[in-house]
């Protein structure tokens, strides 16, 4: 099983310039996909607890949000109010493999971060610091992605229960969040000498200074008002609180749920009604902590709202997952009603900040009420992954400039002509877009019972359909494209007997490379989220069946017995080690490229550069049995060892070279 492991800053940095010149892209995101305002644009701006944002979407808490390349990819994309994905002293959680499935509307077996807290400060610091060279050096944008439409916010997250929040290690955390000096001198001295401009920018030491509170996992109403108490008291926080979708009571959601939309198949958990924050109590906290965090000179807000727990019908997740979490285009509507509901108990200035089954349609409509953020999860795990960012800013662009709004403010009073105070007129047009949301039959079950389709055949190591849907819908950037020659050939395996003599095999057989880019996984970026084999054409999931590289010889050798690579260079020596169906080989071109070297445990054989004829055989180990050498497996070290190293392809194998 892959683990998140993450890169070394400086190719991180490395890859960001080389991606950029070399491919007009940055992580596999191409620029015609990376959000430049246009100059004739509506200010777009946002406060989000007085604090100025480009505009008011982003990425929700979750796998946009938790490696370094996450950030910066949402961030490219055009997300300008980042929630980083959820911190807790529990950080070494054992997450099932697959945990994400967005076959039509969204479910998820993973609710925190998969990495040590350390590490997961270590990549917001550095996602940080990749954002502020993206944005900074001209080579990227040439100042487009500068000034007010190019201001981004951090937001914490953490969970879920007092004792936890207020350990050591998770105040550590937010020590070196609220000044980061340390980390980034650290990451600075790794910045290769060659990218001085990046090397001498003022990184703001700040992090963040906002927390979305997480209230999962049955967290009763004294002890989350208890954690916010301490957070702004203690921690001199703006703090919101994460809403759950049971809070509209199980009468209302389920008419709404199964009468409504028609998911008759989903059953909400029944504990869920009871075990957290019951909509009265939220009503009656959300004025305590406002009139507290008024009292402090803090912010205290809302967010809708947490996905909703539903018992495991699906065959997607393994067994012993009793629950999943639902998200996506249900849930949009059960979160929008009751944020109505909250609203209209708690009044127009509670801020509200807005996250359930967003979308480019959808997303208009959301800011229209006033909230901000108004982030987004599931769609970005779709077809175009990050890529489909930008058209929620372009579809809010155009939504202002059809009721003549220049700013954020004026388009939530005029997208339905309410005019007047600004407050008011958020909260009356969050009453119509909850009713437009459960009239849409967009959002209904008849709307969303189509699965990707498959079109009957097995993947395999090189070759497929090359659709490109496995790199995007990545949200860590762990599939890749690398080039190979088209090729078709035969050739006939290597006996050796036991004295070391070789003679060819009778048998011939073919190796053939039908297209011209291929695809391949780095196994470090991957967490087996299992998205890719979702939208795959082919069977085998890409994560499984395509290569997969790893960025370190002591990373290979631990994911044995699964079959994966190692790619390093010395001078100008390239060197593969493969485990293929179990079976640990090396190939090594020698640095004047005239020769190779191909071994595995028993044999070593030395193959001209230019035909491969064999010309010399070496036995190892004192073997005395005759020995197969399968030369398929030299061609496809071969064709891989020199795809990825193929510098006119950046990747994050090559970029560390």
């Amino acid at each position: 099983m892959s683990e998140l492991t993450p890169a070394p800053f400086a190719s991180l940095v490395g890859r960001l310039y080389a991606e950029a010149k070399t491919n007009q892209s940055v992580y596999a995101l191409p620029k015609k996909k990376w959000h430049l305002p246009a100059a004739s644009e509506p200010d777009m701006t946002v406060r989000f607890h007085g604090k100025l944002a480009g505009n008011p979407s982003g990425t929700a808490a979750g796998p946009q949000t938790q490696m370094a390349q996450n950030l910066l990819l949402s961030y490219a994309a055009g997300g300008r109010i980042l929630e980083l994905k959820t911190v807790q002293i529990n950080d070494r959680l054992v997450i099932p493999r697959p945990c994400i499935d967005i076959t039509n509307i969204g479910y998820n077996v993973e609710w925190s971060q998969e990495l040590l807290v350390e590490q997961s400060l270590r990549e917001y610091v550095a996602g940080m610091m990749l954002i502020e060279i993206f944005r900074r050096d001209p080579v990227f944008a040439d100042g487009n992605l500068l000034g007010p439409a190019g201001e981004v916010i951090y937001d914490m997250s953490v969970g879920y229960d007092l004792a936890g929040i207020k350990s050591d290690k998770i105040q550590r955390f937010f020590d070196q969040m609220r000044d980061a000096s340390r980390m980034i001198e650290m990451l600075r001295e790794q910045i290769p000498a060659e990218y001085s401009l990046a090397r001498s920018l003022e990184f703001p030491s700040r992090i963040s200074s906002t927390l979305t509170l997480s209230t999962f996992h049955g967290c009763p109403a004294d002890e989350i008002e208890k954690i916010c108490e301490f957070l702004i008291v203690e921690r001199d926080l703006d703090v919101i609180v994460k809403m759950n979708p049971p809070m509209l009571g199980k009468e209302r959601l389920e008419h709404l749920l199964h009468d409504v939309m028609g998911y008759t198949e989903l059953t909400v958990n029944p504990s869920a009604y009871t075990s957290g924050l019951q909509f009265d109590e939220s009503i009656e906290l959300t004025k305590r902590l406002t009139a507290l965090a008024h009292q402090r000179g803090k912010r205290f807000g809302c967010k809708f709202s947490n996905t909703l727990e539903v018992i495991n019908h699906r065959k997607f997740f393994t067994p012993d997952n009793k629950v999943q979490y639902l998200s996506g285009q249900p849930l949009h509507v059960i979160t929008m009603t009751l944020a109505d509901i909250f609203r209209q108990a708690v009044g127009a200035e509670v801020p509200i900040s807005f996250s359930a089954g967003i979308d480019a349609r959808n997303f208009p409509l959301a800011v229209a009420c006033g909230f901000a953020p108004v982030t987004v999860c599931s769609d970005l795990l779709r077809p175009g992954g990050y890529g489909r960012l930008p058209a929620y800013l372009k579809s809010l662009g155009q939504a202002m400039r059809a009721c003549g709004s220049q700013s954020i403010e004026q388009f939530i009073q005029k997208a339905f002509a309410h005019g007047g105070d600004v407050s008011a007129a958020g909260l009356a047009n969050t009453t119509i877009v909850a009713e437009k949301a459960r009239q849409d039959e967009r959002y209904r079950a008849p709307t969303n019972r189509a699965i990707p389709k498959r079109v009957g055949t097995t993947l395999v190591t090189f070759d497929c359909l090359t659709c490109d849907k496995c790199v995007p819908v990545c949200p860590n950037a762990a599939n890749f494209l690398y080039p190979t020659p088209i090729v078709a050939f035969e050739y006939q395996d290597c006996i050796v007997d036991a004295a070391g003599k070789f003679r060819l095999a009778p048998e011939r057989r073919k190796f053939e490379i039908k297209e011209s880019m291929q695809i391949a996984n780095f196994a470090d970026f991957c967490n087996e989220c299992g998205n890719c084999d979702t939208f795959c054409p082919e069977y085998g999931g890409p994560y499984i069946k395509k290569p997969n590289f790893h960025a370190t010889r002591e990373a290979w050798k631990k994911s044995a017995p699964r079959d994966g690579f190692f790619v390093e260079k010395t001078g100008a020596k390239l060197q593969i080690d493969g485990r293929i169906r179990g079976v640990e080989f090396q190939l090594i071109k020698d640095g004047n490229g005239t020769n190779y070297l191909f071994q595995d445990g028993s044999i070593a054989l030395t193959l001209a550069g230019e035909d491969f004829g064999i010309l010399n055989c070496h036995l190892k180990n004192g073997s005395t049995q005759e020995h197969v050498m399968d030369m398929g497996v030299f061609h496809t070290l071969r064709h891989l060892l020199h795809g990825v190293t193929d510098k006119k392809f950046v990747n994050q194998i090559n970029a560390s070279m």
